[in-house]
């Protein structure tokens, strides 16, 4: 008999990971690191709706919140961002996680830190124009876009070079195969871009991945600076 995750989180609560996923892609991204750690997961209470300066020097006078993914390990304290998260669970468990060789381990770890930096804020500041402000806020919508195609080539001329950004699959990876996921939320086509088609139908070709990917199904949860919700259409 198949033991549920509440179950073996009881069995053994040492290696128990409480979970959230938020409402954005980055959801996904943890997901995928614990679809590769395979310890128990059960669920956990959402973090408060955050503002990223970053995503909001996109947005003009109109900054908007997300609620980030949230864990905690073993009964540990929360650990609210994908970027810190997936930092945690490589740290605990970096075979799993990160490459073994120590040269392609630094790069892995200067693609995970670029992704947090420089591609996620546009993409996150194109969801969330699209899905509020798509007639009011034209030039912020132009700016992003110019902003994530200039940064998507960077990633499509690595992977150019090899399947992975970093030699093996690794956190980085999941970071970018969660947003490749809900490339629709950010008006991105993959169509044109070969390479990054490729790394997505690479990652679709395994079933667990496909699964930890489900956990960012739903359109997320913005929250403008008057605090009021949306969802998009």
């Amino acid at each position: 008999m198949t033991r549920k995750p509440a179950d073996a989180a009881r069995a053994n609560p040492a290696r128990a990971i409480a979970f959230h996923p938020g409402d954005t892609p980055d959801g996904g991204a943890v997901s995928l690191a614990l679809a590769e750690l395979r310890r128990p997961v059960v669920d956990l209470a959402p973090a408060d709706p955050v503002i990223d300066p970053a995503v909001a020097a996109f947005m003009g006078d109109c900054p908007m919140a997300f609620r980030p993914p949230v864990v905690a390990i073993a009964g540990g304290a929360p650990i609210v961002g994908a970027a810190a998260i997936l930092a945690a669970l490589a740290a605990a468990e970096p075979s799993k996680l990160l490459p073994r060789r120590p040269a392609e381990r630094a790069v892995a770890e200067h693609w995970s830190a670029w992704i947090e930096t420089d591609l996620v804020p546009p993409m996150m500041a194109s969801i969330a124009l699209r899905r509020l402000a798509p007639r009011h806020l034209p030039e912020a919508i132009e700016q992003a876009r110019q902003v994530l195609k200039d940064r998507v080539a960077r990633v499509e001329a690595a992977l150019e070079d090899g399947p992975t950004l970093a030699g093996r699959w690794s956190v980085a990876d999941m970071r970018l195969m969660a947003w490749l996921h809900r490339a629709d939320w950010v008006g991105l086509g993959l169509g044109s871009r070969p390479a990054l088609g490729a790394f997505a139908d690479r990652a679709y070709a395994k079933p667990r991945i496909v699964l930890a990917l489900a956990a960012t199904k739903r359109p997320p949860v913005i929250v403008d600076h008057e605090g009021r919700e949306g969802r998009g259409a």
